[in-house]
């Protein structure tokens, strides 16, 4: 009887083993594994050949759950695809192009689909990443889906084109390149450029929108789609509604922003200074301009910014540029009367074009006045070297008002929440159309334009970092591209740290002077 319990027990070992054996999915029996797949994984797939979609090479999946991005009705999508994008796993946007023919023009954005893509064979088609082989049968609407764009920049665009080919997009603050002449319309495949980079808006010359004008600043809300490598591609809108005026107000600049020395070697005081570079020729005596920074730290008074740049006492400082010139594509500098690269007794820049204030070390500095407040600023220079936002902006004329535009304008830091900005009573300080900030964003949501006036408001939340150790001699080097036939940037500004010593020489923070640092220099293109 013991051998006979002996032998039922292994038996039932056996057995309970033999049923825990997995299946070809690595599940055990009775674990159905869930047969949704992410686009995500469905795209990689893809090696150079065309592959069939099972549910071995999909994990066990074979359906996708998508939102449907394309929109036909207009005509200027390649005919024929179904676009689909999900964000299943990790929080990724994907999307992918399905060849279904002229059932395509059957769905629209916002469709909710289920689609089988099992049997269906990944391929390049016209360069597109595209699946083929799927009929209206293997797809089920599922009702309204939330639809997702992708906010993004034509750098982005450029560097990774796979995770954006096949979803819906925007880029923002958009001109043509070259500038439009009158007469122009934008049918056919055009250069635009957002400020990271040209690439290309492809309308089709049939479309009810193909003679429409070039807007001078606008926000294109389309499909990247791979022409034929991995670089190329086009971007192409929906219907007409996708492109969205963010003003024709010009994005030209004067005199720009290329680099300051906040936090020289030493004491600040007098030996602090910004370098500027004109883009066209600029007589001072004539066409005065003036210079603002601020300050938030805790102790900055007053605690409301009741009128922006002109607030003055200690939180902005403003001195009056009217007397000197410089020519186009030439470096200007102001700063203090010392005229040091990096602070106390490092080199004279006796060969730069300088316009110097005296900055006082003992009692306060009020600057040139004219402000709501007289400014009361400390003795260690007008730059904060850590803490809450700090800021430099140049204006145009020497009135500066709590309505003033800056020509250009940098951030360090971000800190000082409503002392920087306050929605509710609409007070903080004005930003310009540059390379970092715009005075008008789209709302992701409604896609219509919103007036974002304010540092911190909307999108205007790029700043510069504070860098440590503080008293280090970093100048901070701000390079990118300005074309002048455009008068905007085609390549936005970097910051590039410069760490100077005591001998360091105007050659390194200017270029054409044999240099190390030239590359990471503002250049000027026609």
């Amino acid at each position: 009887m013991k051998n006979i319990l002996t032998v039922f027990l292994v038996i039932g070992t056996i057995a309970a083993i033999s049923g825990c054996t997995k299946d070809q999915y690595g599940n055990y029996p009775g674990g159905v594994p869930y047969d949704v797949v992410s686009i995500l994984d469905i795209r990689p797939l893809y090696k150079g050949q065309d592959v069939t979609l099972t549910m071995e090479n999909m994990y066990g999946g074979k359906r996708v759950q998508a939102v449907v991005v394309s929109e036909h009705a207009a005509g200027n999508l390649p005919q024929g695809l179904l676009i689909v994008q999900d964000k299943r796993r990790q929080t990724a946007l994907r999307g992918i192009s399905i060849d279904l023919g002229a059932a395509a023009a059957n769905y629209h954005q916002g469709d909710s689909v289920e689609i089988n893509v099992e049997g269906g064979t990944l391929t390049r088609q016209n360069g597109v990443l595209t699946l083929k082989g799927i009929t209206e049968a293997k797809i089920t609407r599922k009702g309204t889906g939330h639809l997702e764009i992708n906010s993004v920049n034509a750098g982005q665009l450029a560097t990774k084109i796979d995770q954006y080919e096949s979803t819906l997009c925007m880029v923002t603050k958009v001109s043509f390149n070259p500038v439009p002449q009158p007469g122009d319309v934008i049918s056919g495949a055009k250069t635009i450029n957002d400020g990271f980079g040209n690439f290309t808006l492809y309308t089709d010359p049939g479309v009810s929108y193909a003679n429409s004008a070039p807007i001078g600043m606008a926000a294109y809300i389309g499909i990247p789609f791979r022409t034929t490598d991995d670089t190329s591609f086009q971007f192409r809108t929906r219907k007409e509604e996708d492109i969205i005026s963010m003003g024709n107000a010009s994005l030209a600049q004067d005199l720009v922003i290329t680099g300051w020395q906040g936090d020289p070697e030493g004491g600040d005081g007098d030996y602090e200074y910004v370098q500027l570079l004109a883009t066209k020729d600029i007589d001072f005596s004539v066409t005065p301009y003036s210079i603002v920074f601020a300050n938030s730290a805790g102790t900055s008074t007053p605690s409301v910014l009741d009128s922006g740049w002109a607030t003055g006492d200690r939180r902005t400082i403003k001195w009056d540029i009217t007397s000197g010139s410089v020519q186009k594509g030439k470096f200007f500098y102001f700063g203090g009367t010392k005229k040091m690269i990096n602070g106390s007794k490092s080199t004279l820049l006796s060969d730069a074009n300088w316009y110097a204030k005296k900055y006082a070390t003992s009692g306060t500095n009020p600057g040139d006045g004219g402000l709501a407040r007289v400014s009361n600023f400390g003795t260690s220079g007008p730059f904060a070297n850590s803490g809450n936002a700090s800021a430099v902006a140049i204006f145009k004329g020497t009135s500066v008002t709590e309505k003033s535009v800056p020509v250009d304008l940098f951030f360090i830091g971000s800190g000082g929440n409503n002392t920087v900005y306050d929605a509710e009573k609409g007070q903080g300080f004005r930003i310009c159309n540059n390379d970092w900030y715009a005075m008008v964003s789209i709302d992701p949501a409604t896609l219509q334009p919103l007036s974002q006036p304010f540092f911190k408001a909307g999108s205007n939340t790029l700043f510069v970092g504070y860098h440590s150790p503080s008293d280090k001699g970093f100048y901070y080097m701000m390079g990118g591209v300005y074309n002048l036939t455009l008068g905007r940037w085609t390549k936005a500004r970097a910051d590039h740290l410069v760490d100077l010593t005591k001998e360091s020489t105007l050659a390194e923070i200017e270029s054409g002077l044999g240099g190390p640092n030239d590359e990471f220099i503002t250049k000027l293109e026609e």
